[in-house]
C-alpha cells in the first residue's frame, strides 16, 4: 500500500452494447441523418430540425453508445443541417475553443494532472491513511465513516469522481476487506461519498458549470444547492451502504488474499505530511479567494495550476518529473477532453440554426408559474438530455435560461434547477457511467444492488429539490 500503487489505465465505463442496441443505434443514426440531409435540401432555416443532433447525441447516448463516437455523431447531422463546408468548419472550431463547455475539458485534464501529482508525491496516501485512522478501524461503522470522508474530501479537492475514487480504492479496499466489507457495499460507499464531495468541489467541472451558467459566487451555490444536496446524499448514502452491506455481506465478500493486516499499515513516503500540508492551505487559500473575488468558473485552471505547482515544489519533486505526473494523469483523460471539445462545436452548431429559439413558448412553457417551470425543467434534464453532466448544465441553461428570466425564477431557484437536471440522472433510474465506474473500482459486478442502492438515495434527493425549489421559487 505504499505511494507507487499503480492506477490502472483500464477504461472503467465498460458496458457491452448488446447486438439489440446495436441495431438500434445504427437505426437510429441513419434516420437522423437521412432527415438532417432532406431538411437541408428542402429549407434554409432548420428552426425545430435543429434539434435532431441533440436527441442523435442523446439517444445514442442513452443506448450505450461510446459517449465521443455518439457525440461526433451528432457534430457530423449538424454540419449536415447547417450545409456547412469544410472552410465554414474553421470559425466554428475557434469560437468553440472560447465556450465554457471547451474550458470544462480543460479543467478535467488539469484536475487528472493534480491527481497523478497528489499520488506520486504520497499525498493521496496521507490524506486517505491520515482521515482512516483518525477515525479509527475498530469497527465496520467507524471504518465506513472514515472510508466515506475520505472519498469525499478528495473528491472535493480534485473535483472528479472517478479520478478521486481511483485514488482511494487501491488503499482502502485491502482495509474494508479485512473488515468483512462486501464488494456491492464498497462500491456504494465510493458513489455516495464520492458524489457529495464532487457536488461541494469548488474546481469540478460540474460545479463550475453550475455557478458559471447560473451566474452566481461558489459560496452563493454552496449554501443554496450544494450543501443541503451533499448532506442528503452523504447522510442517507451512509444508512443504505449499512442495508447495503447486510444483505451482501456473505454472497458477494473479498477474496481472503484480498484482506491486509490492520496492524501492519505501512506509513506514507517520506516528505508526504509536508507536501500534504502544503497542499491543503494552498486549496483553503484559492477557496477563499475565490470566495471573496466571486470568480467563475474561469479561474478554475489557475487554481489547479497553482496546486500543481505547490504541491510539486512542497514534495521537491523535480520539474521533469511533476510535468511528466501532470502528462500522465491527463493522458489518461484524454478522450474526456475530445467529448467535451466536440460538444462544444455541437452546440455551437445548434445555436447558429436558431434552434433553441421559442422552444419553450412553442411547448406553452411560458404560461407556467415560476415553480411549475422549474420542475418540468429538472424533468427533462433528467430523463431526456443524457451525457456529460457539465454539458447538459450548459445546455439546459441554454435553453431554458432566457425564459426563466423572463418568468422571474430567482438565481438560487435557478441554481437547484441546474444542478437537479444534471445531477439526478447520476443516481438513475437508469446505470451510467458513475455508477459503473465505481463497481469497476470496487470489484463489484452486482449492477443490481448498485441500483438498488441509488434509488433509496434518489428518492430523499429528488425530495430535497422540490423543498428548495419551493423555498426559493
Amino acid at each position: 500500500m505504499s505511494s507507487s500503487t499503480t492506477v490502472s489505465d483500464a477504461n472503467i465505463y465498460t458496458l457491452d452494447m448488446s447486438r439489440r442496441q446495436q441495431i438500434a443505434a445504427a437505426a437510429l443514426y441513419a434516420v437522423a441523418l437521412v432527415a438532417s440531409v432532406v431538411v437541408a435540401v428542402r429549407t434554409d432555416q432548420p428552426g425545430l430540425w435543429g434539434l435532431v443532433p441533440i436527441v442523435v447525441y442523446a439517444g445514442l447516448a442513452l443506448l450505450g453508445v461510446d459517449m465521443v463516437l455518439a457525440t461526433l455523431g451528432a457534430v457530423v447531422s449538424a454540419v449536415v443541417l447547417t450545409r456547412s463546408t469544410p472552410a465554414d468548419l474553421g470559425p466554428v472550431l475557434i469560437e468553440s475553443m472560447g465556450t465554457l463547455i471547451a474550458l470544462l475539458g480543460v479543467i478535467i485534464l488539469l484536475g487528472a494532472g493534480l491527481g497523478e501529482v497528489l499520488r506520486r508525491t504520497g499525498v493521496a496516501e496521507f490524506l486517505v491513511i491520515g482521515v482512516v485512522r483518525r477515525v479509527g478501524l475498530t469497527t465496520q461503522l467507524r471504518a465506513q465513516f472514515g472510508v466515506m470522508l475520505a472519498c469525499t474530501i478528495l473528491a472535493g479537492a480534485l473535483g472528479t469522481l472517478a479520478g478521486s475514487v481511483a485514488i482511494v480504492a487501491p488503499i482502502v479496499i485491502p482495509l474494508l476487506a479485512a473488515l468483512g466489507f462486501s464488494s456491492p457495499a464498497t462500491a456504494a460507499m465510493f458513489f455516495f461519498s464520492g458524489l457529495a464531495g464532487l457536488t461541494l468541489s469548488p474546481f469540478a467541472p460540474i460545479t463550475a458549470s453550475i455557478y458559471g451558467a447560473a451566474q452566481v459566487s461558489w459560496i452563493s451555490y454552496v449554501l443554496t444547492a450544494g450543501l443541503p444536496t451533499a448532506l442528503v446524499m452523504f447522510g442517507v448514502g451512509f444508512l443504505v451502504v449499512r442495508w447495503n452491506q447486510r444483505r451482501t455481506a456473505t454472497a458477494f465478500p473479498y477474496p481472503p488474499e484480498r484482506a491486509v493486516d490492520l496492524d501492519a499499515l505501512q506509513e506514507p513516503a517520506p516528505g508526504a505530511g509536508r507536501a500534504t500540508l502544503a497542499f491543503l492551505l494552498a486549496f483553503l487559500a484559492l477557496v477563499v479567494y475565490s470566495g471573496l473575488t466571486a470568480a467563475g468558473a474561469t479561474f478554475v485552471p489557475v487554481a489547479l495550476v497553482v496546486l500543481i505547482a505547490v504541491t510539486g515544489l512542497a514534495a521537491r519533486l523535480p520539474v521533469g518529473a511533476l510535468m511528466g505526473a501532470v502528462y500522465a494523469g491527463a493522458s489518461r483523460l484524454l478522450g474526456i477532453f475530445f467529448l467535451f471539445f466536440l460538444l462544444a462545436v455541437l452546440f455551437t452548431l445548434v445555436d447558429s440554426m436558431g434552434a433553441y429559439d421559442g422552444v419553450a413558448e412553442r411547448f406553452a412553457l411560458s404560461e407556467l408559474g415560476p415553480y411549475l417551470f422549474c420542475l418540468v425543467v429538472i424533468l427533462i434534464g433528467w430523463v431526456g438530455i443524457a451525457g456529460a453532466a457539465a454539458a447538459q448544465v450548459v445546455l439546459v441553461n441554454q435553453v431554458f435560461g432566457p425564459l426563466a428570466v423572463a418568468l422571474g425564477v430567482p438565481p438560487a431557484a435557478w441554481t437547484v434547477v441546474l444542478l437537479a437536471a444534471s445531477q439526478t440522472d447520476g443516481l438513475g433510474p437508469f446505470p451510467n457511467p458513475d455508477m459503473i465506474g465505481q463497481m469497476g473500482l470496487a470489484e463489484s459486478r452486482s449492477l443490481r444492488w448498485q441500483l438498488l442502492s441509488s434509488y433509496l438515495v434518489l428518492i430523499p434527493v429528488v425530495a430535497l429539490y422540490a423543498v428548495l425549489l419551493g423555498i426559493y421559487a
